[in-house]
């Protein structure tokens, strides 16, 4: 329904560069900004504007692009991709024709272009707390620091990463606003047109370093020698690398580990079918898995680290996740206890109510206007 707005009302238009979009097919990101933008385009009194020429983003919409996305595609190069994106980026920035910018992801270029306040969404500090996982000379760790400086306000995605930010980089409070993500549910049917195993758990997403998987596998381990019937899924995060597979070959496992690059609608069945989601991270800005399991049903075990509590509150078993004991052990507490199984799921529905997507996005939209002088 549309607002009506005082006379003089201020409208005001936001500015998103194209780095995320440039760097990402999927992921949560993009979809976050996605679907910030869009719901901008239904907001009396908000417009918005891309700066992207081409983009092989899932979440972004064909209508999006100044050229047509087939011959964009088809003419500019995954490798040239950014750099395009980012000229075009910078000719916007220079125009100066908006009131916000928002840039999304932490590339630096348009700091010395930018003459109107910038609002930065910080995602994480996982570069900064776990720097042994990430390459040494990449330059985006300088880039965060120097954005995350220069910022006029600073959107953090839980407490924890508020937290993070006053004391890793010394950023003052009042100029961070904690904005939880808000679970938008798609509108899309669970796809059963792949074979899955029965019984299994669920791990969703990247498998590098901090994201724990190494001692999941070997917290694991028993269960599946235990367990004839049980196997793991890992949806997303491509196929199994030589390191991995060797894991498994160790351990005697390796029929029981499964990779599914899942679409969203089978990831909605694999949420819906497993016995347990498993999350073991030692370290997350959010966690939006958790919410996708909430809003399938799916019971939860995962780590008691960083923002975890935040995000599953009283609806999830926590584990310690630096030791594979301590995780069997919460998640057997589940398998083996279908009373317990559900009423995590039902505490899930109930912990998801505290995520609104209307929520997140009226939030975000209060920071532009705050800032543009509404």
């Amino acid at each position: 329904m549309w607002k009506i707005l005082p006379t003089n009302y201020i409208h005001l238009k936001v500015l998103f560069d194209h780095q995320t979009f440039s760097l990402q097919q999927y992921g949560g990101i993009s979809k976050y900004f996605s679907e910030l933008q869009e719901y901008i385009n239904h907001e009396q009194g908000l417009t918005m504007e891309r700066g992207i020429l081409v983009s092989r983003n899932n979440y972004l919409p064909n209508s999006s692009f100044r050229i047509p996305p087939s011959v964009g595609r088809a003419l500019i190069s995954r490798s040239r991709m950014y750099g395009i994106n980012k000229k075009y980026a910078k000719y916007l920035i220079e125009k100066n024709h908006y009131d916000i910018f928002h840039p999304t992801y932490y590339d630096a270029y348009f700091l010395p272009l930018l003459k109107k306040p910038f609002v930065l969404t910080v995602h994480d500090l996982t570069h900064e707390i776990f720097p042994e996982f990430f390459p040494q000379n990449d330059p985006f760790i300088t880039y965060k620091r120097m954005v995350i400086a220069k910022a006029d306000h600073i959107i953090a995605i839980s407490a924890s990463t508020s937290q993070d930010l006053q004391k890793i980089f010394g950023i003052a409070e009042k100029k961070i606003s904690v904005i939880h993500h808000g679970y938008f549910k798609p509108h899309i049917q669970a796809n059963e047109d792949f074979a899955l195993p029965d019984r299994y758990l669920l791990y969703v997403g990247d498998r590098t370093g901090y994201k724990n998987f190494t001692r999941f596998i070997t917290a694991v381990t028993p269960l599946l020698h235990q367990d004839q019937e049980l196997s793991v899924i890992c949806a997303g995060g491509g196929k199994f690398n030589l390191a991995e597979r060797e894991l498994f070959h160790r351990n005697r496992i390796s029929g029981k580990i499964l990779q599914r690059s899942a679409t969203d609608p089978q990831l909605k069945t694999l949420y819906q079918k497993a016995l347990i989601f498993v999350y073991p991270s030692l370290y997350e800005g959010f966690g939006l898995p958790i919410l996708e399991a909430f809003s399938n049903n799916c019971a939860v075990a995962m780590s008691n680290s960083s923002c975890f509590p935040e995000v599953g509150d009283q609806a999830v078993i926590y584990f310690d996740p630096y030791s594979p004991e301590d995780m069997l052990k919460g998640i057997q507490s589940i398998l083996y206890n279908n009373e317990l199984a559900n009423a995590l799921t039902q505490k899930g529905k109930e912990r998801l109510r505290h995520f609104s997507y209307e929520k997140c996005m009226e939030k975000t939209l209060n920071i532009y206007r705050n800032l543009g002088g509404n």
